[in-house]
Formats: C-alpha cells, sequence, structure tokens
C-alpha cells in the first residue's frame, strides 16, 4: 500500500520569493500543505496572494522564536526582534517569566493566522525550535486549546534514514539527527505520521525521496521542503543576514521543482 503523502512548504510569509513559489506549486504542482510565519514581512501577502488563491492549500502555523518581530509585546526575547538561534533556545535558562514569554509569543502567532479566518491544520517550529522539550509542552497545550490536530514529530528511523539519506547527508545535518532524535523522545510523540528526512534538510533530492517511498510501510508521511523562486529574493534588503545564503542556494530551485514530479501521482 502506498504511503499517504504530507507535502509541505515551511516558511510561507518569509520572502516573496518564498510566497510565490508555493503558490505556484500548489496550483500546478502536488504541494498539499504550507507551514505560515506569522511575524515575518510577507505574512500579509501570503494570506491576500497565496491562501486567498489556493482554498485547498491546508496552513500550519510556522512557529518563529529565531528572527522576525515579536507578536506579543514586551517580549524579553525579542527586545529588538528575534534574534536567538536553536542551541541558544536550547540552553537557555527556563524561568517562569521566560516560559510565559515564550507561551504568550506562540499564543500570539496562531492568533494571528486564526483571526484571519484560516483553519489551522498542524503545527510546527522554524529551525524546528517546537521539539525542544519545555517548548514542544507550550506547543502541545496550545494546539489543544485551538483545535489544531496535528504537531509535526521528527521521529525518523536512524537505520531506514541513514540507508536512503546517508550518502548525500551533510555532517550538519547528521548532527541535526541524533540531537532532535534525542530531545524527541522527552515528548509525547504520537508517532502516527512519519517524518521525513532530517539528513536531506532543505537538500530534499528526487532520488533519495522515491527510493524511501517505494520501500516505504508508513501510513502517512509527511515531506517537509522550502522550495523558493530565488530570483525574486535577489535585491531583498530586510533579510537576516543568518538566512541570505539559506535562500539563495540552488537548492531551493531543486526543492521547487520536486514539487512537480509527476511520480507523486502514484501517492494521491
Amino acid at each position: 500500500m502506498k504511503s499517504k503523502l504530507i507535502i509541505n512548504a515551511d516558511d510561507l510569509g518569509f520572502t516573496k520569493g518564498v510566497n510565490e513559489a508555493i503558490k505556484k506549486a500548489h496550483l500546478e504542482g502536488f504541494l498539499s500543505h504550507a507551514s505560515l510565519m506569522a511575524n515575518e514581512a510577507y505574512f500579509e501577502d501570503a494570506i491576500e496572494n497565496v491562501i486567498q488563491k489556493c482554498p485547498n492549500l491546508k496552513i500550519g502555523v510556522h512557529v518563529n522564536l529565531t528572527c522576525g518581530k515579536a507578536l506579543y509585546k514586551d517580549n524579553m526575547l525579542a527586545k529588538n526582534g528575534f534574534k536567538n538561534s536553536f542551541v541558544n533556545l536550547l540552553f537557555r535558562f527556563k524561568s517562569k517569566k521566560v516560559l510565559t514569554h515564550i507561551e504568550k509569543e506562540i499564543e500570539h502567532q496562531i492568533l494571528a493566522i486564526q483571526n484571519k479566518g484560516i483553519t489551522i491544520s498542524h503545527i510546527d517550529g522554524h529551525e524546528h525550535i517546537h521539539i525542544i522539550p519545555s517548548i514542544n509542552k507550550i506547543v502541545r497545550k496550545l494546539a489543544g486549546k485551538y483545535h489544531i490536530p496535528r504537531i509535526r514529530e521528527i521521529n525518523e528511523d536512524f537505520g531506514e534514514s541513514f540507508k536512503y539519506n546517508g550518502k548525500t547527508a551533510s555532517k550538519a545535518n547528521y548532527i541535526k539527527l541524533f540531537l532532535l532524535r534525542f530531545l524527541s523522545w522527552f515528548n509525547s510523540d504520537t508517532k502516527k505520521v512519519k517524518f521525513y528526512s532530517i539528513l536531506n534538510t532543505c537538500e530534499i533530492n528526487a532520488e533519495n525521496l522515491f527510493s524511501y517511498l517505494e520501500n516505504s510501510h508508513d501510513k502517512e508521511v509527511e515531506i517537509m521542503l522550502h522550495p523558493s523562486l530565488i530570483e525574486l529574493d535577489r535585491n531583498e534588503k530586510d533579510l537576516d543576514s543568518r538566512f541570505i545564503d539559506f535562500l539563495n542556494s540552488p537548492y531551493r530551485t531543486q526543492e521547487f521543482k520536486l514539487c512537480f514530479n509527476p511520480k507523486f501521482k502514484e501517492y494521491l
């Protein structure tokens, strides 16, 4: 039996190039879901020019605590905008006040999307920050409060991932997989939806993906992509410097093109 696929694009609302790529990949390709950043510059553009024109695109919350502006006023984690990293947030002492500000920020981001009349299908985190156990507890609490049915889980099998993705994986993604899987052991995961693939994060290629899918026995698999039309963002001046190389990488084009691969027809 073929796996049911969730083909998800992260970072909706981040840039014009990301927004346009997601719209095109959904309307003309096989992209089924997108995760929306409520605190980024192109949030309103995503609402008006993507979501309103893509009524069948399922929208989730891409919780963002590492860049962009704070939606919760006086947020102690973002006095001049968020400038955190995953590692900063992981090792930061989580006092009651810090956890309160994190919860209020995430709730504000959920409400910013919900108040646009959007039914939220899922929730995940920019740079996987929602996997940090203390933040994951908050995300699960708010998902229950606002009836969000699915939380992204990092649950891929080590051996299986190495088999199909190991040869093309970077050292950074090996470290990322071990860290995220370790942290996931402390979270209340359901293991209902399989995740693909941390070893090729932001570098997903068709050969590895379809080799995995052809041999997968999982009922439902989420594929995380980061497509963008990079030519639209070359003159973007307001981007955080950490993301300039990422958004100009040829992998953004590779993952965009993957959204149109006709092999996905077999999994519809």
